[in-house]
């Protein structure tokens, strides 16, 4: 394939992925090489080791984020992905801050697996937990754990008490999507019907609000 073919592989490939990764251009045909000088020549970023955007396209601030999810499976495209769910998600605290939940920060970046993944990005956090696909949605092409399962999996990471209620507050809000039912099922599956029970009735007064104000 000619240099010239090459750049217009590259256009196509960042023009679906958005962030895309060596293991993805290598599909196409394009070669290590053709990606490292497109990076010297200033036609594409390196936003992770194996993972790259086009300049010009304006970086966003989850850029790294794609970048390390799709770094998990770097051979499938999106939208392979997409069709066979895979277990792999952002949740925690990175998750509530992409639902607009509480004080939470983006980074460092905290991911859940059916499996034990190993990353040498010291901005990745990946935890071992099996989530469930009605338990995510996608946001912009990447799964992401719902309000419920986000408020869930923060009780879980043991963050701090007062910051999950601020996050629960947010996501029940009037528009009355918040499941609490779902809430409860999943904590009550983990810790029984008294405890499970229990930190939901202490999550919601905390909170200031009343189970029923969500679905």
């Amino acid at each position: 394939m000619k240099k010239r073919d090459h750049i217009s592989s590259i256009i196509e490939i960042a023009e679906s992925e958005g962030v895309f990764t060596t293991a993805q251009a290598a599909r196409l045909d394009i070669p290590r090489d053709t990606l490292h000088d497109a990076c010297v020549s200033g036609r594409l970023e390196r936003i992770a080791h194996g993972a790259y955007r086009l300049m010009g396209s304006g970086s966003k601030e989850t850029d790294e984020l794609f970048a390390l999810w799709k770094l998990t499976v770097p051979r499938l495209f999106t939208f392979e992905r997409l069709a066979h769910w895979d277990g792999i998600c952002v949740g925690g605290s990175s998750a509530a801050y992409l639902n607009g939940m509480g004080d939470f920060h983006l980074s460092p970046y905290r991911f859940y697996s059916r499996k034990r993944i190993n990353s040498r990005n010291p901005s990745a956090r990946f935890g071992v937990r099996d989530v469930e696909r009605r338990d995510v949605s996608f946001e912009r092409g990447i799964p992401v754990t719902r309000p419920e399962r986000t408020v869930f999996d923060l009780i879980l990471d043991r963050e701090d008490p007062s910051l999950i209620a601020d996050a629960l507050r947010d996501a029940a809000n009037p528009s009355g999507e918040f499941d609490c039912a779902r809430l409860r099922e999943m904590l009550v599956g983990k810790y029984g019907e008294a405890k499970g029970g229990s930190i939901v009735e202490s999550l919601l007064a905390n909170s200031g609000i009343l189970e029923g104000e969500g679905r």
